[in-house]
């Protein structure tokens, strides 16, 4: 029997496996995301974090356990109903090369950001030109409105990423891999720029990263996760200051412990 929505969930994964041939990938990952909250994902790499995050947009279905976003079962869904979910998210992938964290790249930095406007909101070209470049603003690439995604380097193009993910003004907002190709002073200021706006807006952030001072700074709640399974989580200071040795190895940084470079 599958347990009824929890209530003040904005995002609840139960028991969630998934498979990719022998691999399993997610193994009963089961964790909620808090409404009005952020949410931060940590692990090491290859963790599990951007599957779990995949099956959070309904990119990839489980194999068994279900995902729900504002209560609604993702796998129930139509297609058109799923779309409508979607239109409240506003979503960061992973960057990736040839599609860095989901830029068009026959489109400029300006014209990446205008057209998710355009096909969110029904604005005025004015108002949508206000809010591209405000946001931009925001994470220090207003003056390179007019590039193209191939002129900027991969920290750039994830910012000119959260800058239109943010413009969206979605009810939740979802951050794969937030540290990936950003310097540590940009980082910090990144992180000040969500947790603020995040304040200012009430939206719901699940943000998926390694870096801990990145966790430190944005986390009201922490979900950590190493080799496709949940080892803790709930609020941000009570998680870090676990003793659960996979949290404590992220925390320290030190070399012996569950995470380890290579098989022995």
């Amino acid at each position: 029997m599958v347990a009824e929505p929890l209530p003040g969930a904005a995002i609840e994964l139960v028991d969630v496996i998934k498979r990719f041939g022998a691999h399993s990938v997610l193994r009963g990952v089961e964790f909620a995301v808090p409404e009005g909250e952020i949410t931060v994902l940590l692990g090491p790499s290859g963790a599990g974090k951007t599957v779990t995050i995949s099956h959070v947009v309904g990119l990839i279905q489980p194999d068994k356990g279900l995902v729900r976003v504002e209560g609604k079962n993702l796998a129930r869904l139509t297609d058109v109903e799923l779309n409508e979910v979607r239109q409240q998210m506003s979503v960061v992938l992973q960057g990736t090369l040839p599609f860095t964290c989901g830029l068009f790249f026959s489109l400029n930095v300006y014209e990446n950001i205008a057209f998710a406007l355009r096909q969110r909101k029904a604005w005025s070209e004015e108002r949508i030109y206000e809010q591209a470049m405000s946001y931009l603003g925001l994470v220090g690439l207003r003056e390179r409105a007019g590039a193209m995604p191939d002129q900027l380097s991969a920290g750039m193009c994830k910012r000119v990423a959260i800058a239109r993910s943010l413009a969206l003004e979605a009810r939740i907002v979802i951050i794969d891999d937030f540290d990936s190709g950003i310097d540590g002073v940009r980082l910090s200021l990144l992180c000040e720029t969500l947790f603020e706006l995040q304040r200012e807006t009430g939206a719901t952030f699940l943000v998926s990263t390694h870096s801990m001072p990145s966790a430190r700074r944005l986390a009201d709640h922490v979900v950590v996760i190493h080799e496709g399974e949940v080892v803790t989580s709930g609020p941000a200071a009570e998680t870090l200051g676990s003793s659960e040795p996979v949290v404590r190895q992220l925390v320290t940084g030190a070399t012996r412990g569950p995470i380890r470079l290579r098989d022995v």
